[in-house]
């Protein structure tokens, strides 16, 4: 028996629906998975870099006040060091020193490159909050 043009047509459109429905079910899954997951990246800086919640060390002393901004550098890990702390060669977001005496550990927000190989130091501004402080990149060299 064969199938008229109306017919034919009807059934393409159902598979053009079902794919439909099928590329709908994988994004939304990809949704779900990605805006659950802490690892993929939340947002964006109008520079494009990606914001990066991490426990880091830091210079800071008592003096420095909420909303002060600072100028501070980090030395991105060698390969020897990397290993040592289990972090990949290049890492810089280990420690920033920011011309203070006392180190400090405390979760940092970091805007900017997380591994930086080839780099002997990464610049950055860094402002202090009420209860932590947001760094964004300047530089690298």
């Amino acid at each position: 028996m064969e199938m008229t043009k109306d017919q034919q047509s009807d059934n393409e459109s159902l598979r053009h629906v079902g794919v439909l429905a099928i590329v709908a079910l994988i994004g939304c899954a990809l949704y779900v998975i990605c805006s659950s997951n802490p690892t993929v990246p939340k947002e964006l800086d109008a520079t494009g870099y990606i914001s990066h919640r991490v426990e880091s060390t830091i210079t800071a002393d008592s003096g420095w006040i909420n909303g002060e901004a600072r100028n501070c550098i980090s030395k991105p890990l060698d390969t020897q060091n990397a290993r040592e702390l289990d972090k990949p060669a290049g890492y810089a977001l280990w420690g920033l020193d920011c011309g203070g005496q006392d180190w400090h550990r405390i979760t940092i927000t970091f805007w900017g490159s997380t591994i930086q190989p080839g780099k002997s130091a990464a610049y950055w501004n860094c402002t202090r909050t009420s209860d932590s402080f947001t760094c964004k990149q300047t530089g690298a060299y």
